[in-house]
Order: C-alpha cells, then sequence, then structure tokens
C-alpha cells in the first residue's frame, strides 16, 4: 500500500476508533453528525483496503477481532500524534484563544463555576469556551473534553490533575426546624425527622455514616424528594427538614447561622465530596486556552475558599 493509499484511509481510521470504543455505529453516528450506513461503510472500507476483518457484527452485537484490536491500538495512536500535532499549534502561551471544551457536573457549575467562566470569557474573548453540564460519566477521550472539572474521591489514573480544594458533605437544618422537631443527637434519630432527599433511585432513602470503626445506615422518609441542590437547599431554609449538601452549596448559610451543621463528626457517605479538581488528557503539548484557565480556576477558587 503506498502513501496515498494510507492517507486516503487515515479518515476511516479515525472512525474505526470512534466505534471501537463507543461500541456502536449508532452512538458513533451521532457524535460524528453522519448516518449509521455512512459509519459502516468507512469501516468495510477500511477491512477491504486492509484485507482483515476488524469487526464481528450481529444485529444486537459488535465484537471486535483479535486483528481488530491490534489495528485499533495502532489508529489509536495514530489519532493521538494528531492530537499532539493539534495541540502543540495551539499551545502558543501569547494567544490565548480557540476553543475550549469543559465538563462538569450540574451543581458544581451553577453555583461555582459559571460565575468564574463568565468573568474568564470577559479577559478572553478570544477563547471560544463550550461548557457541558452533566452528572453523568464522563470519557474526556470518547466524548471530546478538553477539560473534566469535577469533585471526588477517586481521580481519574490515567488524566492529570490540578487539586483546587477539598469539598465534604454537609448534613443541616435551621435553628427553628430543629426548635419545634429536635435536635438529632445520633444519626438514628434520623428516622423520626422529615429527611429531605435526593429521590433519582431507592438507596437515595438509605443515609449512611461513619465514625471510626462505627457505621449507621438509616432509612430516612421526608415530604420532598428533588435532584436538585438548591431547591433542596431553598425548602431547608423555610425549615422544613433536614437534608446533606455539598459544602459549597451550604457553606454560608452555615457560617450565618442561617442553619446549623449537624453530625459534623461523622463521615456522611454520598456522591460530591473529596477533591475539588481539573483533570485533562496527558500531552507534551498544553493548549494556552487550557492552561489559563485552569490557572484561572486555581485562583479564583482558592481565592474564594479562603
Amino acid at each position: 500500500m503506498n502513501t496515498n493509499e494510507i492517507i486516503s484511509l487515515l479518515p476511516e481510521m479515525a472512525i474505526f476508533v470512534h466505534v471501537v470504543e463507543s461500541q456502536s455505529f449508532t452512538k458513533t453516528a451521532t457524535e460524528l453528525g453522519v448516518s449509521p450506513s455512512s459509519i459502516s461503510r468507512s469501516v468495510s472500507r477500511l477491512e477491504s483496503a486492509l484485507e482483515l476483518k476488524l469487526l464481528e457484527r450481529t444485529t444486537r452485537n459488535m465484537r471486535v477481532t483479535n486483528k481488530g484490536n491490534e489495528i485499533y491500538q495502532v489508529c489509536n495512536n495514530i489519532m493521538a500524534a494528531a492530537n499532539c500535532v493539534s495541540s502543540m499549534a495551539k499551545s502558543d502561551d501569547s494567544k490565548v484563544r480557540g476553543q475550549l471544551r469543559v465538563a462538569a457536573p450540574k451543581a458544581l457549575s451553577r453555583q461555582i463555576l459559571t460565575p468564574i467562566i463568565l468573568d474568564f470569557m470577559v479577559q478572553y474573548p478570544e477563547v471560544e469556551l463550550q461548557l457541558k453540564v452533566t452528572d453523568n460519566y464522563v470519557d474526556v477521550i470518547r466524548d471530546d473534553i478538553d477539560l473534566l472539572v469535577h469533585i471526588t474521591e477517586h481521580p481519574i489514573e490515567s488524566l492529570v490533575g490540578r487539586i483546587f480544594t477539598e469539598c465534604k458533605l454537609i448534613m443541616c437544618a435551621t435553628p427553628k426546624y430543629l426548635d419545634n422537631r429536635g435536635v438529632p443527637l445520633h444519626p438514628n434519630d434520623l428516622s423520626n425527622h422529615n429527611c429531605l432527599c435526593l429521590g433519582e433511585e431507592p438507596k437515595d432513602r438509605y443515609w449512611k455514616f461513619t465514625l471510626n470503626d462505627q457505621i449507621c445506615s438509616v432509612h430516612v422518609q421526608g415530604t420532598l424528594h428533588v435532584n436538585h441542590s438548591e431547591i433542596r437547599r431553598e425548602a431547608v431554609l423555610r425549615g422544613i427538614g433536614i437534608s446533606v449538601f455539598p459544602e459549597f452549596s451550604i457553606r454560608e448559610y452555615v457560617e450565618s447561622g442561617e442553619v446549623i451543621e449537624l453530625f459534623d463528626n461523622w463521615h456522611i457517605e454520598g456522591n460530591y465530596q473529596g477533591k475539588l479538581i481539573a483533570q485533562y488528557p496527558q500531552s507534551k503539548y498544553i493548549p494556552a486556552q487550557l492552561k489559563k484557565f485552569v490557572e484561572f480556576l486555581s485562583q479564583r477558587i482558592n481565592k474564594d475558599s479562603n
């Protein structure tokens, strides 16, 4: 196969990598904005050119052949090299411009990142920033994301990370609620209180606590179930019940005395706690807009947390 033939197959190789990683022709087509039949034809062209069977396909399943796995690794290396070239071209520190794709969870985006992002855009108007707000799992490579900002106790090991601060979960209620219903002295006492839950799945009704060697799981009941921290916070501030929040969502109300933190010596299990961290793929060449944005985040978050 000559050089011209290899070059003509580069788009097919890129599509093949997408198909293997997404395990779906339809998902690949959706991500690339083309039809599934177009994706199928591209993979078939690559198989014909290489004279190899890369994928075993049925109406319901898809399996990568042994040789297909080998070809995928090589094609993936080609894509990584292409991304490196692209990053190299964007890494001129004197020019902070270009596209920046950021993903972050909903509450973190709304309550922490939004003002920082808007201030960044004012300071660097040539940056085109795309924010993907989702509480679902994000694969930065498959989802074509430059930067993932999240709170986790288990950062993604394959990505570079910049830790900004730590975040814990806080349980609280208003003084008025506690005057009316009494102060729970042990997590088990929560079974007698109006506990406002996330409500997305049955396990949300079980609040788990640990203190040294003690483990406590409480089946709670409440009159409001909502998967939006600001709505639950408003309900708590009105004295309706007790709920759990990420620290950044409720800290100012604790400090002002509008709510009282409960069980601050216990560890509350759940999401939205751990390291507040920005993570991105490792590369020798980091685009200027990515470097500037991470630094901007670090300065603002550290300033706001002090």
